[in-house]
């Protein structure tokens, strides 16, 4: 099979500036074979992106997908608060086809915003697996592991690793502890010694709140990195959910780890978990990712709102409007959060070799006029809502903000028993 894409503008997100350029793209498969004006193709697929920018689709590194339920759920409360006495009642009630359609609910919003790959951690993943393979979506998966839930998210892990985990996958399974607070040094290290004997990676919270920050100290003596470094969690890829209370002492120990933090800043907005000093941390030399977080403490999964509160949150927080530039949030939205799944030789950039996951942007709209700077609009300007079509592994998945292969209002429909049943 073969996808020609012609009258591009494409941003391939490769190098330190911005390349902008007029061009077709070719397909074949689920790869890009060729980058060059006037291709002629017979046989091919033939894709018209004129009034589009083609950029790489959106990589979210840290999501919780069967949390959609959760949008706008009793709002307004501290982290924990909200976890113990909203969230965890309504979790333990949640059963296998709730996950399922919880997640394709997130899906949709996933693609319809531009994301073509996230990173997820939950409970009763087959049933998340199960609505990402129909969506079309590329994800990496993991069991959320804590001190009281063990046995069966470690069969399932290596399970799911084994049948996953080859080169034409589009997912991929990882381990998780869910985070310093909820696992012993014993659960860590299980999870470490399970992400090496599977060689896969670890997805965990690290330094969320100054709550979480001061448990660790008090009860180990301890940063929450220095305690993951003693463990040896480092000794594998790390996806970082958070990483917002980091020392200069954890600095050291983090610009060496394979993977990298995932940023999070609507859901530390929201849940006013603090700011995390991506600049500080880029300049490290450390991967930082864009990540929503969950929807219940984010209430959205679109990735340019996320850029664009990172941006925000960069500038106040230094007192400095040079903190951080467009192209810099292009990059963590995209070939930065590659970095972070490991994912940057397979997508991230549009280069030739690299797989078909592409992202079109329609730039014929008010909010995007007039077009001074495309990055600075992009950032700024645009929303989910712009996204036109998405392609993930040579596929069209959505074209002309039609979804090709899923049936909306079944979701909904379904989506809406669970939410009388549960809320």
């Amino acid at each position: 099979m073969k996808t020609l894409i012609k009258n591009a503008t494409l941003l391939d997100m490769v190098g330190e500036e911005p390349n902008l350029r007029k061009t077709d793209i070719l397909i074949e498969e689920n790869k890009i074979v060729k980058i060059q004006e006037e291709i002629e193709e017979d046989g091919a697929n033939v894709i018209d992106a004129k009034e589009k920018v083609v950029m790489p689709g959106f990589v979210n590194t840290h999501t919780h997908l069967a949390m959609s339920i959760f949008r706008g759920y009793k709002d307004d409360q501290k982290l924990m608060d909200w976890l113990e006495n909203a969230i965890f009642p309504v979790e333990d009630k949640l059963r296998p086809e709730d996950i399922y359609w919880n997640s394709f609910l997130s899906c949709i919003e996933l693609i319809k915003t531009g994301t073509t790959t996230f990173n997820d951690m939950y409970f009763r993943m087959d049933k998340t697996i199960e609505a990402v393979e129909e969506s079309g979506l590329r994800g990496v998966i993991a069991w959320s592991i804590t001190d009281t839930s063990i046995k069966d998210k470690i069969t399932r892990t290596r399970e799911y690793h084994e049948k996953y985990n080859h080169e034409n996958s589009r997912i991929k399974v990882y381990v998780s502890a869910h985070a310093p607070y909820s696992c012993s040094p014993d659960t860590i290290q299980l999870c470490v010694d399970l992400a090496k004997e599977l060689n896969t990676g670890i997805h965990i919270h690290l330094s969320e709140t100054l709550q979480e920050d001061k448990i660790i100290r008090k009860k180990y003596n301890k940063t929450g990195t220095e305690y993951l470094n003693d463990l040896h969690v480092f000794d594998v890829p790390v996806v970082l959910a958070h990483g917002i209370y980091i020392s200069d002492s954890d600095l050291e120990i983090l610009k060496n780890v394979k993977g990298g933090i995932s940023h999070n800043p609507i859901s530390n907005c929201k849940l006013s978990s603090g700011i995390c000093n991506v600049g500080k941390l880029r300049k490290s030399g450390i991967n930082v990712g864009l990540g929503t977080d969950g929807i219940g403490s984010t209430t959205t999964l679109d990735m340019f709102e996320e850029m664009k509160t990172a941006a925000y949150l960069q500038k106040v927080n230094t007192m400095d409007p040079t903190a951080i530039k467009a192209y810099d949030l292009l990059k963590m939205a995209t070939i930065e959060g590659a970095r972070v799944l490991g994912l940057e030789d397979e997508i991230g950039t549009i280069e030739v070799g690299k797989k078909a996951d592409l992202i079109f942007i329609n730039t014929n709209k008010t909010h995007l006029y007039p077009e001074n700077d495309l990055c600075t609009n992009l950032v700024y300007s645009a929303n989910g809502a712009d996204v036109d079509t998405v392609m993930v592994d040579g596929k069209v998945i959505m074209q002309n903000r039609k979804l090709l292969h899923i049936n909306e209002k079944d979701v909904k429909k379904n989506i809406a028993k669970v939410v009388k049943r549960l809320l």
